[in-house]
């Protein structure tokens, strides 16, 4: 067996793990080959018009990655003026003024709510959709840069029949990186498709599985997930968050 995989061309590997060994298959069923053909089949589909979407990011204390990262990036995008930055601030106190701060040097839209109570990723990501006023949202961390194009991906890659979870190149300290392949912490969705099937599941108050499970939920309701490499995607380095014995669901 181990030769026969030997002789097997890359890409026919890949597609038979794909079609046999793919998260989705295993947790789920084979009845999500139907959604993944329907959300590649949407994915090729280039959009007539392009909507306006919503950045939205929960922050506690990570104010200096969302200013000198997401922001920058943000600005450098095209077609900055269909772009909403939504912020849920679980009552940051690193920086004075934060939504000040953002307002210096995001000039597009905002909507900005500061809230005192303890920082839970999915909590926070949910208020930030909830709170967004644009037909399309990407959930995103603090601590990225986002791609020139972001809008047309998103664009793209959220519809009826799909949801985005990109692999995100994530660096190292010593400035090398990777791609996230376990991971699915970035997702864009249709705003309301994200709200009707209950956003991240806020039972989950610490770090991991929340953005998993919402992964599966999607397939769940026959909604497909495009995982598309996004080298252009960084999450910057900083020290993990990851408690102690935390082990991933695949």
């Amino acid at each position: 067996m181990n030769f026969l995989k030997r002789l097997l061309p890359k890409s026919l590997k890949q597609f038979l793990w794909f079609v046999f060994k793919a998260p989705q298959r295993k947790w789920i069923g084979f009845s999500t080959l139907v959604s993944d053909f329907k959300a590649w089949v949407s994915s090729r589909l280039k959009p007539n018009n392009l909507q306006a979407i919503s950045i939205c990011i929960g922050v506690k204390n990570r104010s200096d990655n969302l200013l000198n990262h997401v922001i920058p990036s943000l600005n450098a995008c095209a077609h900055k003026d269909l772009i909403e930055l939504s912020v849920f601030d679980c009552g940051s106190d690193d920086i004075p003024n934060l939504e000040t701060e953002i307002r210096n040097l995001w000039k597009g839209k905002l909507v900005y709510t500061q809230l005192e109570q303890k920082f839970a990723r999915s909590i926070s990501f949910n208020a930030a959709v909830k709170q967004s006023t644009n037909p399309l949202t990407l959930v995103c961390d603090a601590d990225m840069s986002l791609p020139i194009d972001i809008l047309e991906k998103v664009n793209r890659y959220a519809g009826k029949h799909s949801a985005w979870f990109p692999q995100i190149w994530f660096t190292h300290q010593d400035g090398s990186g990777h791609f996230m392949s376990e991971g699915t912490g970035i997702i864009a969705s249709q705003r309301q498709q994200f709200l009707s099937l209950g956003g991240y599941d806020e039972n989950i108050t610490e770090w991991g599985k929340e953005d998993w499970l919402l992964f599966f939920e999607y397939y769940k309701n026959g909604v497909g997930c495009i995982r598309s490499k996004e080298r252009d995607f960084v999450h910057h380095y900083h020290e993990s968050l990851k408690p102690e014995g935390f082990v991933p669901l695949f």
